[in-house]
């Protein structure tokens, strides 16, 4: 099972990384890109250990997901390079 920094992205466009961890979708290898929803906005991340995050909005503030490791899929590229 996959588990995932959370992320929070503020109103002025600030990042934080969370302390917590999340698990599961376990659908996410067998479905397209859409099977995260609602985290579908990705974006690159500097200075943080994870390099990609996928936001629930794609402006403003938001929740987000970032990979702890990378998926091996070539349905989910976006997820990481295996």
């Amino acid at each position: 099972m996959y588990e995932y920094a959370v992320y929070i992205r503020t109103k002025e466009g600030y990042i934080k990384r969370m302390k917590n961890i999340v698990s599961g979708f376990p659908n996410i290898l067998q479905a397209p890109y859409g099977s995260l929803a609602p985290y579908v906005h990705e974006e690159q991340l500097v200075g943080f250990p994870e390099s990609t995050v996928l936001w629930t909005a794609s402006k403003g503030p938001s929740v987000g997901i970032a990979p702890l490791t990378p998926h091996c899929s070539e349905e989910t590229p976006e997820l990481g390079v295996c």
